[in-house]
């Protein structure tokens, strides 16, 4: 059992970073001047949307809160790592 839970917990974790890891990129690459803007960027904005939402509309906001964008996404990532362990642990 406890080595079901931590294999649960491994498995939600890298799920969660590569998820909001790539809405986080996703969103600092919003700007053109961003040396990874490509047409990549809206599709996967789109794709990662719930956990995006936020960081967007700051970046939209400011084109300089790459710091507050990022810490947005590490609490993001936690609250979605916990949801997403809860829900794998109740299916």
């Amino acid at each position: 059992m406890k080595n079901d839970v931590f294999a649960l917990i491994l498995k939600s974790f890298w799920i969660s970073l590569l998820y909001v890891g790539l809405g986080t990129i996703s969103v600092l690459s919003v700007y053109p001047s961003s040396p990874l803007y490509g047409g990549w960027v809206l599709i996967a904005l789109l794709f990662t949307f719930p956990v995006t939402v936020i960081s967007f509309g700051i970046m939209y906001s400011d084109n300089n809160a790459q710091d507050t964008v990022i810490m947005v996404q590490i609490i993001v990532f936690c609250i979605f790592w916990i949801i997403l362990f809860l829900w794998m642990k109740w299916k």
